[in-house]
C-alpha cells in the first residue's frame, strides 16, 4: 500500500504558480443507480461476505459501488472475450488507467480472478463462482498474500465488483476505492504537453492535504496474451515529484521546499501540475488526513488524472 511518511516544517515564502486559462470540468466518482450491472444478486452475497471478514478483523464495512460495478464487468466481459488473464487488457492500459478513464478519482486497488475451461462450460450458479474465487484471495499466506491484504486493508469505503462469463472462460474481480473527495475539478480533455493544468480538489471539512505525488507512465502499448499473463501484481508508476502546502509562517520544509498550494477554509485545494515529461498520463496522489496532517503516516484518498498530448 502506497503511503507517505510524515513530514515536518522548519522557514520560507511562498510561490504562487502561474495558472492555466483553460477550461476544466468537475467530476465525481459516481454512478447514477440505473447501471444493470451483471449478476447483482450474487454480488450482494459476495459483498455480505467481503464485509463479514473484514468485521472480524476489525476493519469497517463497505459501501457497495456501480462505477466500480461497472468498471469491473467492462473489464471481466473484456478478458473473457479475448481470454486474457491479468491486470492489463490487449491495449496495454491498467487498472488505474480504466478506472480513471472511466470517471474514478478515488484511489482504487483490483483484485482479479480468472478460470478457463475447455470441453465443457460453467453450471454453477454465479454466486457460487464468485465465492469460491474470493475464497482462494482469502487462502492466501504471506508474503503472497496480496489480495488478501487488499480485502481487509481499512483504508477502503467502497467496493464494486465485475463479473463475466463468455463460453468456457470467467473472469471476476473486486475494485476497492476510497471516497473522502467530493469532487475534482480537471481540464476536459487532453493538455498539451510542456504546459501546467490547473487541477482543484474538494475534500469535506475538517480534512487537510498534506502532499500531492504527481506520478507519470507514457501512454500504453498493446500488450499480447502472453505479456499479460506472465505480470503479476501492478502498482501505479514512481513519484515525478511531491507537491506540499505552503508550510506555517516563518517556516519552511525540512526538504528546503517552499510549498505549492494553500487549501482554503472549506476544503478546496488548488494546484497547478507541470506537464513536463511530454504525452502520457499525470496521477496525482493525494495524501491526506481528517485533522492535522502534520507529523502523521498518511495514505492517499484519491489519484485523479490528467491526460498530455
Amino acid at each position: 500500500m502506497r503511503a507517505l511518511a510524515a513530514f515536518v516544517a522548519l522557514a520560507a515564502l511562498p510561490v504562487v504558480a502561474a495558472r492555466d486559462p483553460e477550461p476544466r470540468r468537475v467530476v465525481m466518482s459516481s454512478l447514477a443507480p440505473d447501471y444493470a450491472e451483471n449478476v447483482p444478486a450474487a454480488k450482494a452475497e459476495l459483498l455480505r461476505v467481503i464485509n463479514e471478514e473484514r468485521s472480524a478483523h476489525g476493519a469497517p464495512a463497505l459501501a457497495y459501488d456501480l462505477l466500480g460495478a461497472k468498471v469491473g464487468d467492462e473489464f471481466c466481459e473484456d478478458a473473457a472475450r479475448n481470454r486474457t488473464s491479468g491486470h492489463w487488457d490487449l491495449a496495454g492500459r491498467p487498472p488505474y488507467l480504466r478506472w480513471a478513464l472511466a470517471g474514478g478519482i478515488d484511489h482504487h486497488a483490483q483484485n482479479f480472478a480468472a478460470e478457463s475451461r475447455r470441453g465443457f462450460e460453467f453450471t454453477e450458479p454465479p454466486v457460487e463462482l464468485l465465492k469460491a474465487m474470493h475464497a482462494a484471495f482469502m487462502a492466501e499466506r504471506p508474503p503472497d498474500d496480496g489480495h488478501r491484504r487488499t480485502v481487509l486493508d481499512p483504508i477502503w469505503t467502497h467496493v464494486g465488483i465485475g463479473f463475466a462469463i463468455v463460453g468456457g472462460e470467467m473472469r471476476m474481480t473486486e475494485e476497492y476505492s476510497r471516497r473522502v473527495l467530493e469532487w475534482a475539478e480537471l481540464p476536459p480533455g487532453p493538455v498539451k504537453a510542456g504546459k501546467g493544468a490547473l487541477v482543484a480538489l474538494k475534500l469535506p471539512r475538517g480534512w487537510n492535504v498534506g502532499a500531492v505525488e504527481v506520478a507519470y507512465e507514457e501512454p500504453p502499448r498493446p500488450m499480447s496474451r502472453s505479456e499479460i499473463s506472465a505480470r503479476g501484481s501492478y502498482g501505479l508508476p514512481p513519484a515525478l515529484r511531491t507537491l506540499r502546502p505552503y508550510p506555517p509562517a516563518g517556516t519552511r520544509w525540512a526538504s528546503g521546499e517552499p510549498g505549492d498550494f494553500r487549501p482554503n477554509a472549506s476544503g478546496r485545494v488548488e494546484l497547478v501540475v507541470a506537464l513536463d515529461r511530454g504525452p502520457g498520463h499525470y496521477y496525482l496522489v493525494v495524501f491526506a488526513a481528517e485533522g492535522d496532517a502534520m507529523g502523521r503516516k498518511l495514505f492517499p484518498v484519491a489519484t485523479p488524472m490528467v491526460t498530455a498530448r
